[in-house]
């Protein structure tokens, strides 16, 4: 039967007989070993393989992790007497997008900590007596077991705990040369950013403003087919709980559970170059060489922006774990606007912009090359089905100036390319060294699909703006010329509640830009 430890275990417990022999104690600590442990009051053997990680990280002590480890054990292990049981489910199928509700029913369920859906915990259960449980389903895929954990132990997979995911019938994205398909047919993908959508004050301390659950439905509701909204996954402000300072999922479990419903494509990216909503940290060229290992973190920040609790390496791994089963997940990004410049402590984490410099562009490009090769690869190890996308702006950033857009693109961890496009109703803006047909045109030579990942024309009611219709007509002009010249996707800078106000990059309810979409 399957055997779950989802703590440290009491120091003593456990004797490390492997190429860290000695101290007698389970931590979860990141370093590259083969442990054999020998658990002295259960006489349970077991074996685990630990993914590397910076030994700086290895340092920190033992930090609570929201998935638990799952081990087939090779020979028959007596239950846990005090453990708790479950025998029925119902449903026992939910779809693969998550967000059904469960109940569960067994017994010993009176101080359940954590209920996972294979290796996935749900984020969010109720303890409605000592024999039931209702338990939000969290995505998946196939056929798992359903596992309570309280202090005497974690129930046993039995037949009764097993539940089953239904797929949605939403097909992944995939990479052909210069496309991106969706079974096996070349597809132009439309839609918008929405950086905000996972912000949820109280339960994360929020990047942007907030949405309710119905007015997110309604957005992905409003979209047509092929469409793709891209938004912020990140630690610091939306997926770390600023009074406990855990890690909590529930967020951007709501956006992905939404996105699924109404078949919508999601671009998670899992932190920027600023580090204003993630971290505050400036990412230099340290940062792209290694420092991504370590942790950033500024728990004395009332507000939670900062407040990361696990390194930018350990997070993306429990990220990419979480969804790579979601339907709704297009592409992974795993940085927006990468750029291994310098920026001066006085100016960060907010201020950077036009302040950074770049004192060797090669050493950038290399050191960008380097993070996309680890990066993208352990992405690529822990989610083979889903296509990386470089986040890159393209407009001769530190690093992908020139010809070295080209170069670091080039990285077996890159898989899509993208551009920025904030020049007005040009269609293909920019200079002959970084504009957007140059961009276009050296995706096209390393055989990669390009996407334009934000692009904005500002408008409003202002004098020195154009009108919503203007710009709505403008975007469709631009949109058809960008994907005649090799674009895969086009999405619109950024989808707000807000009132979009006098002059304004932002879209959002009423604005004819989205009905032009796909026009």
């Amino acid at each position: 039967m399957p055997v779950r430890f989802e703590h440290s275990l009491p120091s003593g417990e456990c004797e490390n007989t492997g190429s860290d022999a000695g101290a007698p104690t389970w931590q979860h600590s990141r370093h590259t070993v083969f442990l054999v442990c020998l658990c002295m009051l259960t006489g349970l053997i077991v074996m685990i393989i630990i993914r590397p990680g910076s030994a700086a990280e290895a340092a920190q002590p033992a930090t609570p992790v929201s998935a638990a480890v799952s081990l087939a054990d090779s020979a028959a292990v007596a239950p846990n007497p005090g453990a708790p049981t479950v025998t029925s489910l119902s449903p026992s199928s939910v779809s693969a997008g998550g967000g059904a509700t469960v109940q569960i029913t067994g017994t010993g369920f009176s101080s359940a900590s954590a209920v996972y859906f294979g290796t996935n915990a749900s984020s969010d259960f109720s303890v409605v007596s000592p024999d039931v449980i209702t338990a939000t389903a969290p995505t998946n895929a196939g056929s798992v077991n359903v596992a309570v954990v309280t202090p005497s132990g974690t129930s046993a997979d039995n037949q009764a705990s097993q539940i089953t995911y239904a797929p949605t019938g939403q097909l992944p994205i995939t990479v052909s040369g210069q496309n991106l398909e969706t079974g096996g047919v070349p597809t132009k993908f439309t839609g918008v950013n929405a950086y905000e959508l996972a912000t949820s004050w109280g339960t994360n301390a929020g990047c942007g403003g907030m949405e309710t659950e119905a007015q997110i439905a309604s957005l992905f509701s409003s979209l047509g087919p092929d469409s793709m909204v891209r938004f912020w996954a990140f630690q610091g402000t939306l997926a770390t709980n600023p009074a406990t300072g855990q890690i909590d999922w529930a967020p951007i479990d709501q956006v992905f559970y939404l996105a699924a419903q109404y078949h919508v494509y999601l671009v998670p990216a899992i932190t920027d170059q600023g580090g204003a909503c993630d971290g505050g940290h400036w990412q230099d060229p340290s940062w792209y060489a290694g420092g991504f290992q370590d942790v950033f973190n500024s728990p004395s920040n009332s507000n939670g922006r900062g407040l990361t609790p696990l390194s930018y390496w350990t997070y993306m791994q429990e990220l990419v774990s979480r969804y790579k089963n979601s339907p709704a997940l297009g592409l992974w990004e795993p940085i927006s606007e990468p750029e291994a410049s310098t920026c001066a402590s006085a100016y960060q984490p907010t201020n950077c912009s036009g302040h950074q410099t770049c004192p060797d562009e090669s050493a950038a490009a290399t050191d960008l090359t380097s993070f996309f090769d680890t990066v993208g690869g352990e992405i690529h190890t822990l989610d083979p089905v889903h296509p990386v996308e470089a986040g890159f702006l393209g407009g001769g950033q530190c690093g992908t100036q020139g010809t070295d857009y080209q170069s670091v693109g080039a990285s077996p961890g890159v898989d899509v390319l993208s551009v920025h496009d904030y020049y007005g109703a040009v269609r293909l803006g920019g200079d002959r060294w970084n504009g957007i047909a140059v961009r276009f045109f050296q995706a096209a030579a390393i055989d990669k699909p390009i996407i334009t990942g934000e692009v904005g024309i500002l408008a409003g009611t202002g004098a020195s703006c154009v009108s919503f219709d203007q710009r709505a007509a403008e975007l469709i002009t631009k949109r058809h010329a960008q994907f005649a010249a090799g674009s895969s996707a086009f999405l619109v800078w950024n989808w707000v509640l807000d009132p979009l106000g006098s002059c304004s990059y932002n879209t959002g309810p009423g604005d004819p830009l989205l009905g032009s979409l796909t026009g």
